[in-house]
């Protein structure tokens, strides 16, 4: 029996209710599995990447219908053959959490991200949100990401690296274990 094979499939364009049935509908019917996947509306647009598993003649029947989908859906779609993750060879790495919070300005990821990257650091998720201050409607910026730090970096290096961003871009931050 041939094993599965994996592809990662995304898909970007104006935002409407039945997107995500209508793609996984176009999934489904050729024998295929979303075994992980991140949606998300950015202003009008809606985003997604999935990670999908089928037979490797229907990964590439997808391949090859992908245009039909993009048609009905209006969707503009890309993807990427990719291994099974149980077999992704990784560096050994401590997970954490990383939350800031700050008024909303310029600079915020570049200067958190540029900091973990320094210290060697992986960014295996990362989300943002502006959201609006009660009684005041300031903005303001969140931001959570899911890192592995190498074993050689010691929590109170990681800590005191994004301390240090902290105080120059004005955040509160936060760094816990995943």
């Amino acid at each position: 029996m041939p094993h599965d094979g994996f592809l990662v499939l995304s898909a970007l364009g104006p935002d409407r209710p039945g997107l995500v049935a209508e793609v996984t509908e176009f999934l489904v019917d050729l024998g295929c599995n979303v075994d992980g996947s991140r949606m998300a509306v950015l202003g009008g647009e809606f985003g997604m990447m999935m990670l999908v598993r089928g037979p490797e003649d229907q990964l590439q029947a997808i391949q090859r219908g992908v245009g039909e989908l993009e048609r009905r859906t209006g969707l503009r779609f890309s993807f990427r053959p990719t291994v099974d993750p149980r077999e992704r060879q990784r560096p050994p790495a401590v997970p954490y959490v990383v939350s800031a919070y700050a008024l909303d300005h310029e600079g915020i990821v570049h200067a958190v991200s540029e900091a973990l990257y320094r210290l060697g650091a992986n960014i295996v998720s990362l989300e943002t949100d502006p959201y609006s201050a009660p009684h005041t409607a300031t903005t303001l910026f969140r931001m959570e990401a899911l890192v592995e730090v190498p074993p050689q970096v010691s929590v109170a290096e990681l800590r005191a690296s994004l301390s240090r961003v902290a105080a120059q871009q004005n955040l509160d931050l936060e760094v816990r274990p995943a």
